[in-house]
């Protein structure tokens, strides 16, 4: 009697732990799938705005190694708008764009710079707009900001946008502003037309907000491919 009920007792443990494993085995191909489905997600191609628009050291050494070839124009990071995860690395990054010439006027541009698994870098495409850049100055004159969605830029572009239709503003970073009588807010901007199958494009978008809050836009300058 005592052996029956040993062999019972084992069967039962036998049993126990067979289902404890099958288990652990649901749970890390579970665990499994879930890390490809994560990385199938993150490599899929498509741009994707980065968790932060700041210019370190490493942005302003791969602006440099990558425009090194590009006489006759000074390339300054601004601000990094997207990254983009392929064989390597694209980076959309927003630049002041200066002639090397006497009183030339500063623009904007996006360049797409494209960096391989090795550290190689080239530009891969660049799209330039005619907003000058005017900045400094006496009282009234742009100031430069730290590029970042703030409240009061982004209050005015909504208040700008009450009576707009047939296009889609997102605010991407506020680059400068002045002081009149009132704001003058310079905005860098993904617009979006109202139709089917519509493609996006990047502007500097200018917005002019009185004392009282009313605002408008004043300019859209957008990005064109060279």
């Amino acid at each position: 009697m005592k052996n029956i009920i040993k062999k019972i007792i084992a069967a039962v443990l036998l049993v126990a732990l067979i289902a404890a494993m099958t288990a652990c085995a649901s749970k890390a191909k579970a665990s499994e799938s879930k890390e490809t489905t994560k990385e199938e997600t993150s490599l899929d191609g498509g741009w994707q705005a980065p968790d932060s628009m700041e210019i370190t050291d490493e942005i302003i050494e791969m602006v440099e190694k990558a425009t090194a070839d590009m006489l006759g124009v000074k390339y300054e990071p601004v601000a990094v708008i997207g990254r983009q995860i392929v064989s390597g690395t694209n980076y959309r990054i927003l630049c002041k764009i200066t002639p090397v010439t006497p009183d030339a006027a500063a623009t904007y541009a996006i360049v797409t710079i494209y960096e391989t698994l090795d550290g190689a870098v080239e530009v891969t495409d660049i799209q330039n707009c005619d907003a000058e850049i005017v900045t400094g100055g006496p009282m009234g004159g742009w100031q430069d900001q730290v590029p970042a969605v703030t409240e009061e830029s982004q209050k005015a572009l909504e208040n700008a946008l009450e009576n707009l239709v047939g296009a889609e503003y997102k605010e991407s970073c506020c680059l400068r502003t002045q002081i009149v009588n009132g704001t003058n807010y310079c905005l860098l901007c993904e617009i979006t037309p109202v139709v089917p199958n519509a493609e996006s494009h990047f502007a500097i978008v200018f917005v002019y907000e009185d004392l009282d809050g009313n605002a408008q836009i004043t300019d859209v300058f957008d990005f064109l491919a060279e």
